[in-house]
């Protein structure tokens, strides 16, 4: 199977379905999907020749999807601003957001968020600007985000987000020093009755939420941790480490407590390995602990001004 943004090519094999319809749900093509293609412009051939939907294919035969065209949304507006592009290629684009910036635009705000930037940056290379988020980051949590560049590479990464085939790492400094020093905090969460915006560990109405963690170096009375997620719930590291009596140092939300060492708090997603939903390599991203965690953890080991 070859593959450009637009245009998918498939060789049928014998374990294939051979209606065409069939085939595209076998290959993770959404209800959506299957209705654009069809009534917004796409197209089917099968060995060169225009086919429907219906049309019955054999172990050998080319089929070629043309995708149709997308339209972006008016509702995101382009922003230019510096971006730091960690990956790219024609599927997806994995950019390192930096803290003080949100994911995606609140309703009625023009403020620039990491949406607003890719979308300038996708129009100044000539592509398709329709934003396409697959994982977000809170305002102040800083690291690897991941936008896809089509509707389908969209579809294909949501089916294995919360998979072995993407996980996620974070590093975060903590207040005190766990114990034990590695393992797995499994505490549903839910909505907070007291305030909409905040979650907390809700054990008759929470949903499923695993957290793996493991210490990467003690401090006085901080602590660096590696962490995991298994499962995508929203703040679901911040709440888990306050459940534990670790919260994250400056994360005042779930704290109550005011750091003055940092004005954010201390948690960056460092790494992602993704299985390219495409192509099939196994992408091991990194971005570096940015300089004000840097500074935090030099601090905590006792150095001036964070510096040895």
């Amino acid at each position: 199977m070859r593959r450009s943004n637009r245009f998918l090519k498939f060789t049928i094999g014998k374990n294939d379905k051979p209606v065409i319809r069939k085939f595209l749900v076998q290959h993770k093509f959404s209800s959506s999907q299957l209705h654009n293609l069809k009534n917004k412009g796409g197209l089917i051939f099968v060995n060169h020749k225009k086919r429907h939907f219906n049309f019955k294919m054999k172990p050998g035969d080319e089929l070629l999807v043309v995708l149709n065209a997308e339209e972006p949304s008016d509702l995101i507006k382009p922003m230019k601003g510096k971006i730091d592009v960690i990956y790219e290629d024609n599927y997806l684009l994995v950019v390192n957001k930096p803290p003080g910036i949100a994911s995606l635009p609140a309703k009625a705000k023009d403020t620039q968020t990491m949406a607003n930037l890719v979308k300038a940056y996708l129009i100044d290379k000539n592509e398709n600007s329709s934003i396409h988020l697959v994982t977000r980051l809170d305002r102040d949590t800083s690291g690897l985000m991941v936008f896809a560049k089509t509707s389908y590479a969209h579809s294909l990464l949501d089916q294995i987000l919360h998979t072995e085939n993407f996980q996620k790492y974070y590093l975060a400094l903590v207040y005190g020093q766990v114990q034990p020093p590695n393992g797995l905090v499994d505490l549903p969460i839910g909505i907070d009755s007291k305030a909409f915006y905040m979650r907390t560990i809700d054990h008759s109405k929470g949903k499923e939420s695993k957290t793996l963690y493991k210490t990467i170096e003690n401090y006085p009375q901080a602590s660096l941790l590696k962490l995991k997620l298994l499962t995508g719930r929203t703040h679901q590291i911040r709440v888990h480490l306050t459940a534990i009596g670790h919260p994250i140092i400056g994360d005042d939300m779930y704290s109550k407590v005011r750091d003055s060492r940092i004005n954010r708090q201390a948690l960056h997603c460092y790494r992602l390995n993704i299985v390219h939903p495409v192509t099939k390599v196994l992408l091991k991203l990194k971005a570096p602990l940015p300089k004000d965690m840097v500074m935090l953890k030099g601090v905590l080991r006792g150095e001036k001004n964070g510096r040895k």
